[in-house]
């Protein structure tokens, strides 16, 4: 079974996420996008305390397209180090998996 990876990356627009997701989709780097909903961002930068709002976007994909789609994600997003991490997915049903290394880069 592949091994499949779950992204969690924040956007500081819709649009903005509207279009990371569809060039992952494009290029084949994900399999699936999710947007949420508008959420109330805040964190450290540059020593100060910021808060934005950011659109939530999360990205399955298989775990060996993890460094491309990191690379894809830095290249196409306005901030200078947007947050990406990436979880593993340890429960998957079978056709899921398929279906992700299907629709993936080969």
């Amino acid at each position: 079974m592949t091994d499949i990876v779950e992204i969690h990356v924040t956007c500081p627009t819709l649009e903005g996420a509207r279009e990371l997701s569809h060039g992952l989709l494009d290029g084949r780097y994900a399999a699936c996008c999710h947007i949420g909903k508008e959420v109330d961002s805040r964190y450290l930068w540059q020593g100060k305390k910021e808060r934005h709002d950011e659109w939530p976007l999360t990205i399955k994909t298989r775990a060996d397209l993890f460094d491309t789609c990191c690379e894809a994600i830095r290249k196409h997003h306005p901030y200078e180090t947007p947050a990406i991490v990436g979880f593993a997915v340890d429960h998957v049903d079978a056709a899921t998996a398929e279906w992700i290394a299907e629709v993936t880069k080969a």
